[in-house]
């Protein structure tokens, strides 16, 4: 230990390590409140002399290194104490806004309590009381229901926990099994239907401090609205959006009145988190409708009848999908297959549905082109082409 010590003390003349030390005792001294424990130790600088001197001598230089000697170069070591930093009197105003800071939270942590509890208490008794109340007829009569020979207390609370499940179930189910009326007569009804989300397929919800909440229109959905609107398709508008806040701008968007329908978030079903829709419950047949919908999770009742890999839009400008989706709506439409879900289920495959289309498209009419062409210059009238939609839906027959 003393080895180790004198390795980090060095002389301040030379640099050099000391040959003799003297290690007294400890000592402690207060200064601005704080107590510093202090250790001292000399050694005495060597001249040329010294250290050509035999070791002998040693012991009286080790010896004078007690008494007052003005060669004698104290070196000090000081450690700071554990005591506190603060006087007595601070610390215990200190403890005692500590005590009144956790007394304060305390005693707000109790309020809250109390008027969590009073605020549940009011909230069950009100439910008991309104939903567990028996049903009265015109007359003031009571209606007799599965819990009329219990106890009054046992009906309560039965009648109540019954309305909390049906209110849940409100909430997750459409409000009907028959969202959409009775299909028109002939020839007034389309033959096909289709079902589009609103937000980020036709428009974009934005929001600035200044105007709030703003939808964006799609580049293209008058000229989309035009082409497959009625009477090519039955257009039905089914989104996620709540009523009072999407009906007007529906309204506004269609100028023309080329949407039929129009269903909301309480058409859907709550499914995991996610509002589902359900085409079963559009009152039409499941193998003419056509849905649009960016989120997959949407349509996972009827995957068959969408067209998957759609994308959203996010509000650029430079868009042209509703144009070419124009495109691939009227050839099904016009193909008249029995089917709509054999057509999507064939695009589904690829990668980019509308993509694959349009190339499709492109080669079928250079074929025509070609083929016009060819009966032009033979001076015969084209034998009008079979193929075209053929070719566009498939190399299956539908």
């Amino acid at each position: 230990m003393f080895s180790a010590l004198r390795s980090r003390i060095f002389c301040q003349t030379c640099g050099s390590i000391p040959r003799s030390l003297k290690l007294l005792e400890h000592q402690s001294l207060n200064i601005n409140n704080r107590t510093y424990k202090l250790s001292a130790i000399y050694f005495q600088q060597q001249t040329p002399n010294d250290a050509s001197s035999s070791s002998p001598s040693s012991s009286a230089k080790l010896s004078s290194l007690m008494g007052d000697n003005e060669n004698k170069t104290p070196f000090i070591f000081s450690k700071t104490s554990t005591d506190p930093k603060y006087t007595t009197d601070q610390t215990d105003e200190e403890k005692r806004e500590r005590e009144a800071k956790a007394a304060w939270d305390v005693r707000m942590l109790k309020y809250t309590s109390y008027f969590l509890g009073v605020w549940l208490v009011s909230t069950i008794g009100y439910i008991i009381l309104v939903w567990g109340a028996p049903q009265i007829d015109q007359d003031g009569n009571i209606v007799r229901d599965q819990y009329s020979d219990l106890p009054s207390w046992k009906q309560y609370i039965k009648r109540s926990f019954r309305g909390i499940i049906d209110y849940w179930q409100t909430i997750k189910d459409p409000t009907s099994d028959k969202l959409l009326p009775d299909p028109l007569p002939a020839p007034y009804q389309p033959k096909y239907t289709l079902v589009i989300e609103m937000s980020g397929v036709l428009l974009n919800p934005e929001w600035a401090y200044n105007t709030g909440w703003r939808y964006k229109k799609r580049p293209g959905l008058d000229y989309f609205l035009k082409e497959i609107g009625y009477p090519v398709y039955e257009v039905v508008i089914y989104t996620k959006e709540t009523p009072w806040g999407a009906a007007s701008v529906i309204q506004n968007m269609d100028g023309d009145h080329r949407i039929m329908y129009s269903l909301f978030r309480e058409n859907t079903r709550f499914i995991n988190g996610t509002h589902v829709k359900d085409l079963a419950c559009l009152n039409r047949d499941l193998k003419k409708i056509i849905f649009l919908d960016w989120d997959e999770n949407s349509y996972q009742l009827q995957p068959r009848n969408a067209l998957h890999r759609f994308k959203k839009w996010d509000g650029n400008d430079d868009d042209r999908q509703l144009l070419h989706l124009a495109s691939f709506l009227r050839m099904i439409a016009a193909s008249g297959v029995e089917d709509v879900r054999d057509v999507l289920d064939h695009y589904n495959q690829e990668t980019d549905p509308i993509e694959t289309f349009l190339i499709r498209q492109q080669k079928l009419l250079e074929i025509e082109e070609v083929k016009r062409q060819r009966a032009a210059t033979q001076n015969s009238p084209g034998k009008p082409s079979t193929g075209l939609f053929s070719g566009l839906i498939g190399s299956k027959r539908f």
